[in-house]
């Protein structure tokens, strides 16, 4: 039950301040007094002409809440060609630790996810051995997350040469045939690509949520929790340079450009162009 947020732009590197403003980058801190299990993020610069040097990123993770941690506000400041934001509420019997702070990377590819894998018996997928995925490629991410079981789908599909955007319409194919009702919210990216998807079950938000934001003085910030928006990142002479997308819970007017995506569709955008577009899973 986390909180995410991603873009992508072109040519330029810019900063999550740059791109949300002061007030903005406070209220999505300000998330972290709720989702407080801790926070990580994922910078990525661009390197010659069109070369990505993925080696040269900037990773940091910790189990310390994102508003009590200085380092959250140092990395906000910090430009980057392509970001991934992750603050974590922890879903009911996974650890708190390390291994499970996100967002996880392995093969080149980074991924972060909100929801939680549960079928009508309220099992977690972790206590499922029946499941069909390569438990070798989960224990190189978590095997104390069922968000790393989702992952390793997505990566066991990668590793049979489809891109990331195909490779995510399988793994959530094939997620939902043992888990239909559970939630795929998630961004993932690789050199190529950054791929969002809004794929819950629909209905109202659960009370346990709402509850929760209620009693931290968000009252009505969570009714709308599984949505995920975007909008269009462009310069002051307003040429595009790339997208946002991120989850609910902060200011997301759509006077300032911001749009739904809509349960069931995934967002694609070219990690060298900026250029995206959605389509249904």
């Amino acid at each position: 039950m986390c909180r995410l947020l991603g873009y992508c732009v072109n040519a330029a590197q810019l900063s999550l301040k740059d791109i949300l403003g002061e007030s903005d980058t406070a209220d999505f801190r300000r998330l972290s007094e709720i989702h407080k299990d801790g926070w990580g993020v994922s910078l990525k610069g661009l390197e010659g002409d069109d070369t990505f040097e993925l080696s040269e990123d900037r990773t940091y993770h910790t189990t310390v809440a994102a508003y009590l941690d200085p380092m959250f506000s140092a990395l906000a400041d910090m430009p980057a060609q392509s970001a991934l934001w992750h603050l974590r509420w922890g879903s009911p019997g996974i650890a708190g630790v390390m291994e499970n702070q996100q967002p996880f990377a392995l093969d080149s590819i980074e991924f972060m996810h909100n929801g939680n894998i549960v079928g009508p018996d309220d099992v977690n997928v972790l206590d499922n051995p029946d499941f069909d995925v390569d438990r070798n490629i989960v224990k190189s991410i978590s095997v104390h997350s069922d968000s790393a079981i989702f992952f390793a789908v997505i990566v066991g599909y990668a590793r049979q040469g489809m891109k990331l955007s195909d490779a995510m319409l399988h793994a959530v194919a094939k997620m939902r045939e043992t888990y239909p009702a559970s939630s795929y919210n998630c961004i993932v990216r690789d050199a190529e690509e950054m791929v969002a998807v809004q794929a819950g079950r629909g209905g109202k938000t659960s009370p346990v949520i709402t509850d929760f934001y209620d009693d931290y003085g968000w009252t009505g910030q969570g009714d709308d929790y599984r949505a995920m928006r975007f909008r269009d990142i462009r310069d002051d002479q307003n040429h595009g340079l790339g997208v946002l997308v991120a989850s609910s819970g902060f200011r997301q007017d759509a006077d300032e450009g911001w749009r739904e995506m809509g349960n069931n569709s995934m967002l694609v955008a070219s990690r060298r162009t900026g250029r995206y577009f959605l389509r249904s899973l």
